[in-house]
C-alpha cells in the first residue's frame, strides 16, 4: 500500500470491501467514457480475481471514491506464469498528475514480491502517449501485435476504429536498450514511409530500427479519418514483419520540428550473446 500525501488525498491500495469493488467500478465508467455497461468488469470478476492471484487496486479517497484502479489477474507470459493487467485507468480530474505511473509500479512492486516473472497488458500501438508512457516511463517491451483485439467498440477512447494492440510486458530485470545515435530519424532506417504512409521494406541487417507512428492520432482521426486508418494499416504491416524477425519495441523517440512532432517506436532485434 502507498501512504496518502497532503497533495493528492488518497492512497492505493488492494480493494478489501464490497464497496472498494464498487467504487473501482465506478472509477472505470469515468476514466473510460462507458456508456455501455457491458464493458464495466463485473464485481464477481473482480471479487474472484483478487482472491485467487490476481489484483485490484485502486486510489481511494477519504469518502471510499475511487479516484484511479488498476486490474490484472494470473496469466501465462511468453511462457511463465504473471499477471496480466486487463486495465488501469484514472478518472479525468486526475488525469495528467502521475496517478496511472504510480498505479502500475504498485502493481510492479507486488508482482515481484509474490515471484511472479513480469507483468503484461495491451494498448494502442498508435497512441503516441501511452507508446512512451509504456515503452519508455514503464520500461515494458513488446514483441506481440494482435489485429483487432477486441472487435467494434463504442467507448469514448475506440469507437469507430479497429482495436488493434500492442502486448506491453514488464520484467524486474529488463536487459539494457541499445544505445542511439545522435538525430536517430536521420540515421536509423524505417519502417514506415510517413508520406504514405506505407510500410515498407525490412532491413534484416540493421539491429536498430524506427517504426514511426501518428504524433497525435485524435487530431489525425478528426481531420483526416482515411489518412489515419491508413497509418493503422501500415502499422499492422510493419510491426508483423519486424516481430516475425525476432525485434522488439524497446522504446520510443520523440523530434519537434518547425512542421510538426514526430514519434517513432525504437525497435530492437537482441543479439544473442546479450544475455
Amino acid at each position: 500500500m502507498t501512504p496518502p500525501s497532503p497533495d493528492d488525498a488518497f492512497v492505493i491500495r488492494r480493494a478489501e470491501s464490497p464497496a472498494d469493488y464498487l467504487a473501482c467500478q465506478n472509477a472505470q465508467r469515468l476514466a473510460w467514457g462507458l456508456a455501455d455497461e457491458s464493458y464495466v468488469v463485473p464485481v464477481a470478476t473482480l471479487v474472484g480475481a483478487n482472491l485467487h492471484g490476481g489484483l485490484v487496486l485502486g486510489a481511494f479517497r477519504p469518502d471510499g471514491s475511487a479516484v484511479g484502479l488498476s486490474f490484472a489477474f494470473l496469466g501465462r507470459i511468453e511462457g511463465k506464469l504473471g499477471l496480466y493487467s486487463q486495465l488501469t485507468g484514472v478518472v479525468p480530474e486526475y488525469q495528467g498528475k502521475g496517478l496511472g505511473r504510480r498505479l502500475k509500479q504498485e502493481q510492479f512492486r507486488i508482482a515481484e514480491a509474490e515471484g511472479l516473472c513480469c507483468v503484461a497488458w495491451a494498448f494502442d500501438p498508435l497512441q503516441a502517449g501511452n507508446a512512451h508512457f509504456n515503452l519508455d516511463t514503464l520500461g515494458a517491451h513488446a514483441s506481440h501485435y494482435v489485429v483487432d483485439m477486441y472487435g467494434p467498440r463504442t467507448d469514448a477512447l475506440n469507437a469507430g476504429t479497429p482495436t488493434d494492440r500492442l502486448i506491453a510486458v514488464w520484467e524486474p530485470h529488463a536487459p539494457a536498450r541499445p544505445i542511439l545515435p545522435d538525430d536517430p530519424f536521420a540515421h536509423l532506417p524505417a519502417l514506415i514511409d510517413p508520406d504514405g504512409p506505407s510500410a515498407r521494406r525490412l532491413d534484416r541487417e540493421t539491429p536498430t530500427l524506427l517504426l514511426e507512428i501518428p504524433a497525435d492520432l485524435a487530431a489525425l482521426r478528426s481531420s483526416d479519418p482515411d489518412r489515419a486508418g491508413r497509418w493503422r494499416l501500415a502499422a499492422r504491416e510493419a510491426f508483423a514483419a519486424a516481430f516475425r524477425a525476432g525485434y522488439q519495441a524497446v522504446g520510443t523517440i520523440q523530434e519537434a520540428r518547425q512542421e510538426g512532432r514526430r514519434q517513432a517506436y525504437v525497435l530492437h532485434r537482441p543479439d544473442p550473446g546479450d544475455g
